[in-house]
C-alpha cells in the first residue's frame, strides 16, 4: 500500500486550505472579532461562517497532519524525524512571524490607530513585544488585549512543531524500554466514535466555562491556543497518529462513513441556517445548559464531518491528475501566504460599490486564487520548495 501517498488525502488538504482562506476573508466582516483588516461593514451570518467552518477545518487539518507522522519516524530515526520538522515547521513559523505577521501588524496599527509608533522597530519592540510599553496605550474598537503578541494563523504550526517534539519524545522512550501500544489492531466502530464524542464534549464544556470562544491566550506566555477548541484539535492529532497504525482511514466502513457525514451536514446546516431559532448555537461558553448543549451539538458535528468526509474522499475523490498536484503542492504554501494575500486584495477593494456578500464572494475567489499562484511563483526557488 502506498501510505505515503494517498491521493484523497492530498485532495482533502485542498479542500482545506480553500475553506481556510474564505473563513478569514470573512473575518474582515465578522462583528466584534479583530483580524489584521476590518472593514465597517459588518455582517453576523459572515461571524457565523467562521466560528463554524474554521474548527471543523482545522480539527481535519491536525488529524492529516499526525497520520504520516510514524510513518516518517520509522523511516527516519529520532535524529532526521526532528531535523525535517524544524526545516519544515519551524523555520517557516519563524521566518513567518518575522516577514508576514509584524508587517501585518504594523500596516493594522497604521490603519486603524492614531498613537503614534509609526516606525516599524518602535512599534515592533514597544507595540508588538511589548517590551518598555504600556498597557492600553495603543488598543482599539477589536484589539484590546497588550502587546499585540499574536502569530495569528501560525498558531497552528507552532502547536504542530510542539505535538511533533513530544511525539518524538514518546517514541524515543517507547525504543529505550521496549515497549509497544500496537500490539493488536483495533477496528474502529461507532461506540468508540461515540466515546471520542462524549469525552470530547466533557472537556470542551468545562474549559469554555472559564475559556469562551475566541478567547485566545499565550500559554506559559508564548504558546497561543484558543482553549474553547483546543479539546478537538489535540484529540483528533492523536487520533491521527493511531489511525495510522490501525489504517483506520483505509478501512472504516463507507457506509458507516457516510452516515456520519449526512449527521454531520445536518448538524452544519442547521447550526448556519436555523442559528437564530436555536439559541444555544454557537454559546461562547459558561456554566449554562446552552453551552452544554453547544459543546456536545459542536464535537458531535466536528466529529461526524471528520470522519464522513475522510470517506468521502476515499470514496469518490481518489483520483489525481496534473491540475490536482498541482494544487496539492501548493496547499502548504497557501496556508502560510494567504493572510498578506486576502488582506492586500480586501484594503484594495474597500470602496468596491457591491452588496457585502457580492464583494466577500468576489475577494473568496480572488484569495483563492492569488494565494495558489503566489505560492506558486515562490516556491520556484528550490530552497523554498525544499521547506514549503
Amino acid at each position: 500500500m502506498e501510505r505515503n501517498r494517498l491521493h484523497y488525502l492530498d485532495n482533502l488538504k485542498i479542500l482545506l486550505a480553500i475553506s481556510i482562506v474564505t473563513v478569514h476573508v470573512a473575518l474582515a466582516y465578522a462583528p466584534d472579532i479583530w483580524w489584521f483588516f476590518k472593514d465597517e461593514t459588518e455582517n453576523t451570518r459572515l461571524f457565523v461562517y467562521y466560528q463554524l467552518i474554521n474548527p471543523i477545518a482545522m480539527t481535519l487539518f491536525f488529524l492529516l497532519s499526525a497520520y504520516f507522522l510514524p510513518y516518517s519516524f520509522d523511516r527516519k530515526g529520532m535524529s532526521m524525524f526532528l531535523k525535517e520538522r524544524f526545516k519544515r515547521i519551524g523555520l517557516p513559523f519563524l521566518l513567518g512571524v518575522l516577514l508576514i505577521i509584524i508587517p501585518l501588524h504594523f500596516f493594522y496599527h497604521l490603519q486603524f490607530r492614531n498613537c503614534g509608533y509609526e516606525n516599524i522597530w518602535d512599534y515592533t519592540v514597544t507595540i508588538f513585544l511589548g517590551i518598555g510599553g504600556e498597557q492600553g496605550v495603543c488598543q482599539d474598537r477589536w484589539l484590546t488585549v497588550w502587546p499585540d503578541l499574536k502569530v495569528a494563523h501560525f498558531w497552528f504550526l507552532q502547536h504542530l512543531l510542539i505535538y511533533a517534539v513530544f511525539y518524538a519524545f514518546f517514541r524515543y522512550i517507547q525504543q529505550k524500554f521496549s515497549f509497544s501500544l500496537t500490539q493488536k489492531k483495533l477496528a474502529l466502530k461507532s461506540n468508540h466514535i461515540l466515546l471520542l464524542i462524549g469525552l470530547l464534549s466533557v472537556l470542551t464544556f468545562i474549559l469554555r466555562i472559564w475559556y469562551p470562544l475566541d478567547y485566545w491566550d499565550g500559554f506559559l506566555g508564548a504558546i497561543q491556543i484558543e482553549y474553547a477548541n483546543w479539546p478537538k484539535y489535540i484529540s483528533f492529532f492523536l487520533v491521527g497518529l493511531i489511525a495510522f497504525r490501525m489504517n483506520w482511514l483505509q478501512e472504516f466502513p463507507t457506509r458507516s462513513g457516510f452516515q456520519w457525514l449526512l449527521f454531520g451536514v445536518i448538524l452544519l446546516v442547521c447550526s448556519f441556517v436555523f442559528e437564530h431559532y436555536f439559541t444555544f448555537v454557537l454559546t461562547p461558553g459558561g456554566f449554562n445548559l446552552a453551552s452544554m448543549v453547544w459543546s456536545i451539538w459542536d464535537c458531535t458535528m466536528t466529529t461526524s464531518l471528520c470522519i464522513g468526509l475522510i470517506v468521502l474522499f476515499r470514496e469518490t475523490l481518489n483520483g489525481t491528475g496534473r491540475l490536482i498536484r498541482w494544487l496539492s503542492a501548493n496547499t502548504y504554501g497557501v496556508y502560510i501566504f494567504h493572510v498578506p494575500v486576502v488582506a492586500i486584495i480586501q484594503f484594495l477593494l474597500i470602496q468596491l460599490p457591491v452588496p457585502i456578500l457580492v464583494k466577500v464572494s468576489i475577494e473568496m475567489i480572488l484569495g483563492i486564487l492569488f494565494s495558489f499562484a503566489f505560492s506558486f511563483a515562490i516556491r520556484q526557488s528550490r530552497w523554498v520548495r525544499k521547506v514549503i
